[in-house]
């Protein structure tokens, strides 16, 4: 949940000193549950939501890859955890998969709320890879893209230029992202 970014208090005092006693108490008990509840929000908002591979439903995130050619992938494990503060979404994952419907297309982690507009990928998390050939490079990141529910793992290395990491039939990715994601999301 997001923090409120504005609230409006129902104080009419004309109104209030023209109410029958018992209007008036009604009124300052509905006041009193507005405001708590505001409360409730704005504490939401700024101690932040964890949701986890193995929550209850609805604060369940598990993470899953897939490709820009929709491939699908065979787990040994999905493990995941996510806080999200505000519009700030922090993210741990542990993927590990045994096959894969085909390499051809490009691999992402699907995240649990669209990433803020922003010009290029300032969003840029650390990826531990094990078993996985990669596409060029000698390392893997993973960058959060604007306007999406994308991770795409990029490879990089020391005189390569970094570009989208092909899909491969099987391997384990753990690493951590924190992004901006948008309002209201």
């Amino acid at each position: 949940m997001t923090v409120p970014e504005n609230w409006n208090f129902p104080l009419h005092a004309e109104r209030i000193l023209s109410l029958a006693k018992e209007e008036q108490e009604r009124y300052w008990r509905e006041m009193i549950f507005d405001l708590q509840r505001m409360y409730a929000q704005l504490a939401d908002g700024i101690n932040g939501d964890i949701r986890s591979y193995a929550s209850e439903s609805p604060k369940t995130w598990t993470p899953t890859l897939n490709t820009s050619a929709s491939e699908t992938f065979t787990y040994d494990h999905q493990v995941g955890w996510i806080w999200r503060q505000g519009n700030f979404v922090e993210l741990w994952f542990d993927v590990k998969w045994s096959a894969a419907s085909g390499t051809t297309g490009t691999l992402y982690l699907e995240l649990p709320y669209e990433v803020a507009t922003t010009a290029q990928k300032p969003f840029v998390g650390v990826v531990q890879p094990s078993s996985v050939t990669y596409t060029g490079g000698a390392d893997l990141v993973i960058n959060a893209i604007t306007d999406t529910r994308k991770g795409e793992f990029w490879y990089t290395g020391t005189g390569v230029a970094s570009a989208n990491q092909l899909a491969v039939s099987s391997g384990q990715l753990a690493g951590h992202l924190r992004y901006i994601g948008k309002t209201n999301d």
